[in-house]
């Protein structure tokens, strides 16, 4: 097996076949006014590249948040039998598409958080995910801050 695809989004949902419906997708970085800090809604979206000799087996999908190496409170879990679609050439692999939305992950401080994807114990890969505090101007309830004024006669 191998990880094709992997990114960040604001939120993503499968159909039936594969198809994925990506929103504010490819991010890495949170910046956030203070700690701990809130992210409302986050989606994981990977696509698993399944060899044909692979398919018809199960195998045990664990989807995990880390940080410095430690679990973090967001895990996903599950069991996977893919199978051959119909039409499907002998010894053609099949493409696995997922989406995984968390809702309401508390982020108690900053770091290099990832997400660790693993099948049958091996990992799969990891996707990189930065929190850290800060101001980005222009953001809704961010205050920016604006020269001082100037009197007349002033340059």
């Amino acid at each position: 097996m191998e990880l094709t695809t992997a990114m960040l989004a604001d939120g993503a949902h499968q159909l039936p076949g594969g198809k994925l419906y990506i929103l504010g997708g490819q991010w890495d970085r949170l910046i956030v006014p203070n700690f701990p800090a809130q992210q409302p809604t986050m989606a994981l979206v990977l696509v698993i590249k399944v060899e044909y000799t692979e398919a018809l087996d199960r195998h045990h999908l664990d989807v995990q948040l880390m940080l410095d190496g430690q679990s973090h409170s967001a895990r996903a879990i599950g069991e996977m039998i893919t199978g051959h679609p119909p039409g499907q050439a002998r010894g053609a692999p099949t493409f696995v598409s997922l989406a995984f939305t968390f809702n309401n992950l508390v982020f108690e401080t900053p770091g290099r958080y990832e997400w660790v994807v693993k099948v049958d114990e091996g990992e799969l890969g990891r996707i990189p995910i930065e929190v850290s505090q800060g101001m980005i101007p222009g953001m809704p309830g961010m205050a920016v801050p604006q020269p001082p004024a100037r009197g007349p006669g002033e340059g």
